[in-house]
């Protein structure tokens, strides 16, 4: 007989290439739902999303964390706990990435201005994003977003 159906961290554990995927495929269709021009590339064990920002900067975002067999992680996995007894505690779902912002305007000695968010979404990410860029360097960058086409 069957034994017990897997848990979602067993599931991820077995196949961290497929976890990997799925998880791009989320993020990558976040910023599809927000309208923002982005490439997706996949390396080794890793993926790596490309943001265009306005005024010629690169944002370029990588999961943060390792997990099995060395493949990269978007997403950390944790209990909120109830504030009351009688509610059960729920499974919370964020994204850890490492972001950096190229000035592609400048390649000589242009900086990468980098550091690293825990967001709960995608848009979260994205603002957290800006607001670090515009902490670090002053810069109010936004994202290209993509134009509708009017009928």
């Amino acid at each position: 007989m069957w034994r017990d159906t897997p848990t979602a961290n067993e599931l991820r554990d077995s196949f961290p290439d497929l976890a990997l995927a799925m998880e791009t495929n989320f993020l990558s269709n976040s910023l599809d739902q927000l309208g923002i021009q982005h490439i997706r590339r996949s390396r080794k064990r890793t993926a790596v999303l490309e943001i265009a920002m306005q005024d010629s900067f690169l944002l370029r975002v990588q999961p943060v964390d390792k997990g099995a067999k060395g493949y990269a992680e978007w997403m950390s996995w944790h209990w909120k706990q109830p504030e009351s007894e009688d509610e059960k505690p729920e499974l919370i779902c964020s994204v850890r990435a490492f972001l950096e912002f190229i000035d592609l305007s400048n390649e000589d000695d242009a900086p990468v201005i980098s550091f690293t968010t825990h967001s709960d979404d995608m848009r979260d990410l994205m603002n957290s994003a800006i607001g670090g860029m515009r902490h670090l360097t002053g810069k109010k960058l936004k994202p290209v977003v993509n134009r509708r086409r009017v009928a």
